[in-house]
């Protein structure tokens, strides 16, 4: 609104001077031809002039003034006051039209009445001087009557104009004052937004609690400090809050380690600003969102990440955000130490100007530390209550995200057949073995691809639906959807062998039964691998690596068949998912038509294995190890699946940790990791197992979850 005056004004001071700049010329003109005394010319520039320039410095000094267009009138009225009551001629009415014009676009009635009454009596009185003084004569007094009926008229016509416009106006303001109680509302909503951004941020990391907001407060503060428009200061607290949104995309281990990081996990810290940049990047809510992400680990001397940037190459905004992140840094308690005092903090902040920071960015913030002006804003701690709110808002915003959940989706459950998805799935199981025993088996449907491929997806779908169905038939039978072909199953209470080869015996049976009656099936089998918690132990992820292994010895029978796990009998040494590493050895170099054939039947994650290995095995000319390795519970101990999930994330962060070696690493199975190493040796392989398991066991304090390993060897490729 003030920018609309300001604007009205200006249009005001202007059109007023040209209208002085027009009198002044035109009686100017007159005092050379001898119609006007220099006295007069004299006066009159006074009452003119003088009006206008004490106009001109009211706008310099206050543009937003709404007094000023009161100050004009009156100026003005005072012109054509001095014209009317001098003038030797009936015309000065003339004057009046700009009047009219002035005071309409302030759209007041009471305005235009009390100058219509002005301009009435003064024209009564210049009227009876003309008579008196013989410029007008009696029988031209119908001049007189023609001019007061205009100024009448023009006045009345003024005055409903003018309450016309001054409705539209006020119904204008209402609908623009709705408008930006909306903007408000919305800028409300985006805030408490970015603030639960924020919070989820410093939720990963409990040491920097806080830490957005502050850094976010900080470089508001150093902005306003700059002289930056409060629009932009805004817009910089809301970039300040979002600046370590990066930190999402780096794990929970490395970023609450108890200690100082490696040199690796430090690399893998620095990738938070490019990835906070990539996230960003694109959004226009708020002019340069991305870059304060970026770039504010930038240092002005060009050795700071992502992409080195010097000097004025870093934006503004990073540079303000990179002195109060470091600030906050700096008066923080960290894992590994306590906050800094604040003499150390000074001198380390003096001695990094230039270096690290903008010089002329950090002689301000020095100053602002000087002054105490950052004192308020205690370390570890959000005290200003406004903020508390905001803060609880966004996390009661955020919950009601989080507890939402569509009519129409169902995330426990597997879209297509129904069946319990494989994490929920997986601890439903493991919550039944916590106190009863029970049976595990894997069902699993043969060469579903060659479905797909002849009859199309829906068909391969449909299959998939009807080995469902047939499942479900078994009373208190738990089925889940464990991979694209197969179906994970635990039945409750069953303890004996005989009771439980039985009951995969019937089911394998009727679903083959089914299966011979789908056109869609040629050469299609349904293999059963399964394991009894009473012999192998309660413990989810034993049941499961013994039924995978079970399932394994199932598909060479290539027929619908089961195969119950029998620990006592000399199994297979499979490690990765039921395959067994030397026959996979095995086949890849021998490539024949038997091996081909055992691919096609198998599963879809044996055949990537395979292909994956294969691939590497024919372009490297030296040897290939394989090392595979695999969390599981410690001997004597249960465990859940948030306890496995837990040990694999700190072995991905030991492997990632590891120094740079020619492999590929990639998690193959929910506990399972396989490194594909290359021209590294026996003992280099041993070397690095070693050093994986001394990391794991360093880092892993629980002694629920154990690490085991298996290495295979593939000689140099003959195809070389």
């Amino acid at each position: 609104m003030d920018r609309k005056i300001g604007k009205i004004n200006r249009n005001l001071v202007i059109g007023w001077s040209i209208i002085v700049v027009i009198l002044v010329v035109a009686y100017f003109i007159e005092y050379l031809k001898g119609d006007r005394t220099l006295g007069y010319i004299l006066v009159f520039f006074a009452v003119t002039i003088i009006p206008a320039v004490g106009c001109v410095i009211g706008y310099a000094r206050n543009r937003e003034s709404v007094k000023l267009r009161y100050y004009a009138i009156g100026g003005y009225t005072i012109m054509y006051l001095f014209a009317l009551m001098t003038s030797t001629t009936v015309m000065v009415y003339a004057y009046i039209i700009p009047m009219l014009s002035l005071i309409v676009l302030y759209h007041s009635p009471k305005l235009v009445m009390v100058m219509g009454s002005i301009s009435i009596v003064a024209n009564v009185i210049a009227a009876i001087r003309f008579l008196v003084d013989g410029i007008v004569e009696k029988h031209d007094i119908r001049t007189i009557e023609i001019q007061f009926a205009i100024i009448i008229v023009s006045f009345v016509f003024a005055f409903l104009s003018s309450m016309i416009y001054d409705e539209i106006v006020k119904e204008n303001e209402k609908y623009l004052s709705g408008i930006n109680e909306k903007q408000k509302q919305l800028e409300r909503v985006t805030l408490q937004t970015i603030t639960t951004i924020a919070n989820i941020i410093d939720a990963k990391d409990e040491y920097t609690k806080g830490h957005s907001y502050r850094v976010a407060e900080y470089s508001s503060m150093l902005a306003r400090e700059l002289g930056y428009s409060e629009e932009r200061i805004e817009d910089i607290k809301f970039i300040g809050l979002l600046h370590d949104i990066g930190k999402i995309g780096i794990p929970d281990s490395i970023l609450n380690k108890p200690g100082r990081l490696t040199e690796n996990e430090f690399a893998m810290m620095r990738k938070h600003a490019e990835i906070g940049g990539n996230i960003l990047e694109g959004n226009n809510m708020i002019a340069g969102l991305d870059e304060g992400a970026k770039f504010h680990h930038e240092r002005y001397d060009g050795s700071g990440y992502p992409q080195g940037l010097k000097g004025e190459e870093i934006p503004e905004i990073a540079r303000i955000i990179g002195i109060a992140d470091a600030y906050d840094a700096m008066t923080s308690n960290r894992v590994y130490r306590k906050r800094l005092t604040d003499e150390t903090v000074m001198s380390e902040i003096k001695r990094s100007s230039g270096t690290q920071f903008d010089p002329g960015f950090t002689a301000v913030f020095i100053k602002m530390i000087e002054e105490g002006r950052l004192e308020r804003l205690v370390p570890d701690e959000i005290n200003d209550e406004r903020e508390k709110s905001r803060a609880e808002q966004s996390a009661e915003l955020l919950q009601n995200i989080i507890d939402f959940r569509g009519d129409e989706y169902d995330s426990d459950h597997d879209y297509l057949t129904g069946a319990y998805s494989r994490t929920v799935g997986e601890k439903k199981i493991s919550e039944i073995l916590e106190n009863a025993d029970g049976g595990l088996f894997i069902a699993d449907l043969t060469n579903l691809q060659g479905i797909n491929a002849r009859h199309g997806i829906v068909a391969g779908d449909r299959v998939i639906r009807a080995v469902f169905d047939a499942l479900s038939e078994t009373e208190g039978l738990v089925v889940v959807r464990y991979d694209g072909s197969g179906f994970l199953c635990f039945m409750p209470g069953i303890t004996e062998r005989e009771e439980f080869d039985k009951k995969m015996g019937d089911i394998c049976s009727g679903v083959g039964g089914i299966l011979e009656n789908m056109t869609e099936c040629e050469n299609n089998y349904l293999c059963i691998g399964g394991a009894l918690s009473s012999e192998v132990g309660r413990d989810f992820h034993m049941l499961l690596i013994a039924a995978d292994k079970a399932l394994f010895h199932t598909k060479q029978l290539k027929g619908n068949a089961s195969y119950l796990f029998d620990h006592l009998e000399k199994m297979p040494n499979q490690g990765l998912y039921g395959i067994d590493l030397g026959q996979l050895i095995s086949m890849i170099r021998s490539d024949s038509d038997e091996a081909k054939g055992l691919l096609e039947e198998d599963s879809a994650e044996f055949s990537r294995v395979y292909d994956l290995v294969k691939g590497i095995y024919e372009d490297n000319s030296g040897d290939v190890r394989l090392l595979l390795l695999t969390v599981m519970p410690a001997v004597g101990r249960s465990s859940t699946v948030a306890d496995r999930d837990e040990a694999m994330s700190y072995l991905e962060t030991v492997i990632n940790s590891t120094p740079e070696i020619s492999c590929v690493t990639f998690r193959f199975t929910s506990v399972q990791f396989l490194m594909i190493l290359t021209d590294i040796g026996e003992a280099g392989a041993e070397a690095i197992r070693e050093r994986i398991f001394n990391g794991f066991y360093k880092t892993y304090t629980k002694n629920n979850m154990a690490l085991s390993s298996e290495i295979a060897y593939l000689p140099p490729s003959r195809r070389k």
